[in-house]
Formats: C-alpha cells, sequence, structure tokens
C-alpha cells in the first residue's frame, strides 16, 4: 500500500502541476465561500493577475460584473451540487479578459462545477476555453456568407436589369421600325395625293429620328463608360442653347397641351461646355418633363445665378417620383415602370446620360419630388465661368456656295447614302463622283477630274476605308494630300481616334443627316483654303 501510495501522489502532483504550468484552459478554484485557492497559468496570462494577488480574493469582489450579469446564480448553484455549462454564444464569455478585438472581451466558453470531498461540496472549480479563433472563424463565414448572398442578390437584379433592358430595346427599336417599314411600303405601293404624302414623310422622318437618337444614347453610354467620350470646350450661351432645347421639345409639348414657361432672361448666361453636349443635357431633361406630364400640365424653366456657378432649373406639373425611386433616378437601364403594362417608352438612359454629361462639365444634377402626383423639379449647376468669359454666336448657318463646281468624290457600299449625299451635293452646286468600292474609287481617280474632297466609309467589303487612304497617299501628287472624310456607321469606342491617327481629316458617324454632311465637307474645304 505504502509504494502504491507514493506513486499515486506523485501522480496527482504531477497532474495538478500541469492543470497549473501547463493546461491551454483557464482554471480556478474557490472554496465554499467563493474566495479564490487557485488560479493557474493560463488565468494568469490572460487576466495579468499573478496568482498571488487573486488568491485569497472573493471573486465576486475581484468580479463584480459576474453579480450584475447575474452569473453568480451559476455559482451559487454549484456550491448545491449542480454543474453549469456556459456557451460562447448563449453567455459570451465567464470571465471577462481582453479578447483579440479591440474594446472586445475574449469570446469564452466554460463550466462550472463543484469540488467534491466525501459527498460534501467544498468549492468550485472553473474552466474556461478561448474560442476566439472559433468565433473569428464564424464570424468570417458569416462575412462570407453574406458576401456571396449579396453577391447573388447583385447578379439576380443585374439580369432581371439585362432582361428589361433587352425587352424594352427590342420594343424601342421595332416600334419606329414598323412605322418606317409600313409607311414606306404604303408608298411604294400606289401613288398619294401631297396631304397622304406630307403626312407618311412626318412618320418616318420622326421614327427614324428616334432610332438614330436611341443609337447615339447607347454610343454616348459606351464611351462614357470607356472614358472615350470627347469635350469641345469653350464658351457657351445657357440660355441660347436652352432656348434651342425649348425650340426642340416643343410641337411635342403642343400635341399634348403642355404649357412650357421660359423665364431665361434676356442676358446671356456665360458657361465654359460644349455646346453640343449642354443642349442634349436640356434636350433629355425637357423631353423627359414632356413625357411624364400629362396632357393640359405645364414646364417651367429658369437659368439663374447660383453660388458655385449658373442653374438650370426645369420644373414640371407631371406624374412626380416615388421617394422609393428617387434615389435611383440617374441610375443607367433603371425605369420606374420597365413592365409591359409601361406608358412610355424609353430605355432608361436619358437621365443617367445627362448626370454622366453634367459630371464631365464638372457640375451637378439633382431632382426633387414629393412623391407620385406631385411634379418633379430637376437642376443642373454648371460650373462658374471666367469673370471675363465672352459667348459668340454658338452655331452658324452652314455656307453651301463654297460647293459650287467642287468635285468631291463619295465612296460607300451602300447605294442608298451614295444617292443620298449625291443628291445634297448636286442641290448644293457641287459635282459629286461615286463609287461602291476602293477598286472603282481609284479606278476614277486614275481616269476622271482630281476631287477637292473625298468622302470614304471605312467597313466596305474586300478593301476598306483604311486601305481606300492608303492607296490614295501611295498614288503620290495631289492625291497625297487630298483630305479624306469617314463617314461610317463602324463608330464604337476609340474608332475616331483610330480614324484620325491613320490620317483621315475628319470622322462622322451614321446616321449623318445630308445638311450635316455637306457641312462638315464645306468646313474641310474652307480649312483647306486657310492652309493654302
Amino acid at each position: 500500500m505504502g509504494p502504491g501510495l507514493t506513486v499515486s501522489k506523485v501522480r496527482e502532483t504531477a497532474m495538478l502541476r500541469w492543470l497549473d504550468e501547463l493546461s491551454d484552459a483557464g482554471i480556478f478554484t474557490t472554496d465554499e465561500s467563493l474566495v479564490i485557492r487557485s488560479w493557474n497559468r493560463w488565468m494568469e496570462q490572460h487576466s495579468g493577475l499573478p496568482a498571488s494577488a487573486a488568491i485569497g480574493r472573493p471573486l465576486l469582489e475581484m468580479y463584480p460584473d459576474l453579480v450584475e450579469r447575474g452569473f453568480d446564480r451559476y455559482y451559487t448553484a454549484t456550491l448545491g451540487g449542480e454543474v453549469s455549462v456556459l456557451s460562447q454564444s448563449l453567455h459570451r464569455f465567464v470571465i471577462r479578459l481582453p479578447g483579440p478585438m479591440r474594446n472586445e472581451p475574449m469570446p469564452q466558453s466554460g463550466r462550472i462545477a463543484p469540488l467534491i470531498d466525501d459527498g460534501t461540496v467544498i468549492g468550485t472549480i472553473t474552466v474556461i476555453d478561448d474560442v476566439s479563433e472559433r468565433v473569428m472563424s464564424e464570424r468570417e463565414m458569416r462575412r462570407q456568407i453574406v458576401a456571396a448572398e449579396t453577391a447573388r442578390a447583385t447578379a439576380e437584379n443585374a439580369l432581371r436589369l439585362k432582361d428589361e433592358f433587352l425587352a424594352n430595346l427590342s420594343h424601342e427599336i421595332r416600334t419606329p421600325l414598323n412605322a418606317v417599314i409600313g409607311w414606306t411600303r404604303i408608298l411604294l405601293g400606289r401613288p398619294f395625293d401631297e396631304a397622304t404624302l406630307a403626312r407618311a414623310l412626318a412618320v418616318i422622318d420622326r421614327n427614324a429620328a428616334a432610332q438614330a437618337k436611341l443609337i447615339e444614347d447607347m454610343l454616348d453610354m459606351a464611351r462614357i463608360v470607356s472614358g472615350k467620350l470627347r469635350l469641345n470646350m469653350g464658351p457657351v450661351d445657357l440660355t441660347l442653347v436652352t432656348r434651342s432645347a425649348i425650340d426642340v421639345i416643343l410641337p411635342a409639348a403642343d400635341a399634348k397641351g403642355i404649357t412650357v414657361r421660359a423665364r431665361l432672361g434676356d442676358a446671356p448666361y456665360a458657361i465654359t461646355a460644349d455646346a453640343d453636349r449642354v443642349q442634349q443635357i436640356a434636350w433629355n431633361i425637357l423631353s423627359n418633363a414632356v413625357k411624364f406630364t400629362p396632357s393640359g400640365g405645364a414646364i417651367d424653366v429658369t437659368i439663374s445665378e447660383a453660388p458655385d456657378g449658373v442653374r438650370l432649373s426645369v420644373k414640371d406639373s407631371g406624374e412626380g417620383i416615388s421617394q422609393d425611386f428617387l434615389p435611383h433616378v440617374f441610375e443607367r437601364f433603371r425605369q420606374a415602370n420597365a413592365s409591359v403594362s409601361r406608358t412610355e417608352g424609353g430605355l432608361g438612359l436619358g437621365l443617367a446620360l445627362v448626370q454622366d454629361l453634367v459630371h464631365l462639365h464638372g457640375g451637378r444634377i439633382y431632382v426633387e419630388s414629393a412623391g407620385r402626383g406631385s411634379g418633379s423639379t430637376f437642376t443642373v449647376v454648371f460650373p462658374a465661368p471666367a469673370k471675363d468669359l465672352t459667348v459668340t454666336a454658338q452655331r452658324a448657318t452652314v455656307d453651301v456656295s463654297l460647293l459650287k463646281d467642287q468635285h468631291v468624290l463619295v465612296v460607300d457600299d451602300d447605294a442608298d447614302w451614295r444617292d443620298l449625299l449625291s443628291i445634297a451635293l448636286l442641290h448644293a452646286g457641287a459635282k459629286p463622283i461615286v463609287a461602291r468600292s476602293c477598286s472603282e474609287a481609284l479606278d476614277l481617280l486614275r481616269s476622271g477630274p482630281v476631287p477637292s474632297v473625298v468622302v470614304t466609309d471605312i467597313a466596305m467589303p474586300v478593301e476598306n476605308g483604311y486601305a481606300l487612304l492608303e492607296k490614295l497617299r501611295a498614288m503620290g501628287g495631289p492625291m497625297a494630300t487630298i483630305p479624306v472624310i469617314a463617314v461610317t456607321a463602324y463608330a464604337g469606342p476609340g474608332q475616331e481616334a483610330k480614324a484620325l491617327s491613320a490620317g483621315f481629316h475628319t470622322f462622322r458617324a451614321k446616321p449623318l443627316p445630308p445638311e450635316e454632311a455637306l457641312g462638315v465637307i464645306v468646313e474641310t474645304l474652307r480649312h483647306l483654303s486657310s492652309t493654302r
């Protein structure tokens, strides 16, 4: 028995030393009065209290928050022989100890058990496990789950918006195309009186313009997103540009019985901007107001000075904007009603373009509405211009007299465009030369008169516009310096810069109205004469 007892004592002493010095859990004991009687090394390290400072002190006085949190009842129950298991998810921690997260206690789980000798409870033992890593892993897992759910919701929303956009795009393209094709076939079928012919041409013109606007909006958005939209900055009279935009939307407003009241003042409001883009901003906002204002409504347009610039405001008495949708007004492809039952058309691009264009000018835009049925007010603030800024005429009428007797070579595989531009040139007094391919154009140049200007498409079969330009330059003589204008439907982001760097004098995207094409040719001739 003696040797056995000795071995048992040694084993017990070794176990107690391990629990005191090597355990990866906090362990402390109390007597039946809850006075601390042991405090292992783990507790010393994490509490900052050496065993000598803890042993002999009442537990509930050393950690009064145990009473505040109601944990004293667990110790009372333990002195009655019960075992309490404390989980981090329910109790967070047993003893408040510094944790790995700033200002947060160490996450813990624990067990409070009675110390029993010969059937009598003589104290308590508390074992604390640090579960910080597990909690951090759980938090990271929850964060990843939330991030994944958010990403999924975002992707689902993006897919929904894409589907809505494609459905609306199909509608917006097919509707005007249906009118153009329908009226064209009717006119081709038999002759009509002047009134019907004028009506048909007006419908065709309006719907073709709608398609051109749709395409240009999408191209502008692509240019903005890719950072390739260029602004031709200069002095601009905001009053003049706004009046021009009002003139454009007045027929649509009159058709709905909408009153447009303009309070723009007599003096010009000079800003530094791109005149065409400022008119695009004003036109989009005004068109939006006409679209959502019911018959008999009113639109007020005002220009005034602002503390930080010049303010353009468009207030309508239309449908208004719900408070839920108000933060999304300027988002791309977002519409308050994108369903097939919507009463107004559009792709949800106009106001997004307006915001992007305003920001590119260094300005700001905001919208106000008290909700459905209360109308809305769109306000644009352009930066204050330089004090000595003066405004000259924004646009000059094209003087086509420069085209008289000028030979202009038009190269395009599209017969309709060749005929259209040729007729416009003939009416302006020019002498058009037309070719449907690069090789045909070169044959005409070798045998015919030398043109003053070449207008060519880029995307043509066999040899494109770049090949034509290269072969023209290789011919030498006057062909080496003749200005070549690119007019093409191949007008994606970066195409203009590519064309200009290749040697084209000017780049224009289709659709290009004949009067604008003549203007480009006239400007090219004027530039050519000024450099000679």
